[in-house]
């Protein structure tokens, strides 16, 4: 059965058990505690989380791990065409919520937060729902006629912004549309409601996000 290492948080582990929750894939989970990171850290190849093992694959890297799954599940596309497509949105999610992460660590967060939910918030969700339009108008999926991994990265994108902003989020009406869907698929449902999920973005930290009221 695969194990996944990771803090007791959704961060970059949050999209790998969504796709194990999905695909109906059992795992394990160990969570680490930040007074444990210390010792655990130097014995990873590059001192850092999510780890996933898996028979005698062990892979550190959390887009790794993504596209491991989405191949293992056939959730990458089924042609060049689809499976380049999913590349696309899978870095314009990392740009994305990379852009959100520095801000939810930034020690000036409350003096920076009206600017950037005014100002730079509202030109990248335009720019993710043109993306999304460009499939089927925005109506389904973000790449052909199936759920792949650019769904499960985006929607996860899409409830990092929540807590923060889902004024934001309302004003798009093709994301909103996106995110409700994704999340009333009965398997995804049922990992949302669960206590299996963490309770929080990130760990306590972080500016934003570490708290179950900011998550």
């Amino acid at each position: 059965m695969p194990l996944l290492k990771y803090f007791d948080v959704r961060g970059r582990a949050e999209i790998v058990r969504l796709m194990l929750e999905e695909t109906q894939t059992p795992y394990r989970e160990q969570r680490v505690a930040l007074e444990e990171w210390a010792d655990l850290k130097p014995s990873l190849p590059f001192g850092q989380l999510p780890l996933y093992e898996e028979g005698d694959l062990r892979i550190v890297h959390s887009h790794a791990i993504y596209r491991h799954l989405a191949r293992t599940h056939d959730l990458c596309g089924r042609t060049e065409g689809e499976r380049t497509r999913c590349d696309i949105v899978e870095e314009s999610f990392v740009d994305a919520w990379r852009d959100l992460g520095f801000l939810y660590w930034d020690p000036q967060f409350d003096q920076k937060r009206a600017q950037y939910e005014d100002e730079r918030l509202p030109v990248v969700m335009q720019q993710l729902e043109r993306l999304l339009e460009q499939n089927a108008k925005g109506e389904g999926y973000w790449v052909g006629d199936a759920l792949t991994l650019a769904d499960f990265v985006m929607w996860h994108y899409l409830d990092y912004v929540r807590p923060f902003s889902q004024r934001t989020i309302d004003r798009f009406e093709k994301l909103a549309a996106f995110k409700r869907r994704f999340e009333e698929r009965p398997r995804i449902a049922a990992y949302l409601r669960s206590p299996r999920r963490p309770a929080t973005l990130t760990v306590a930290l972080a500016s934003f996000g570490g708290t179950p009221e900011t998550s």
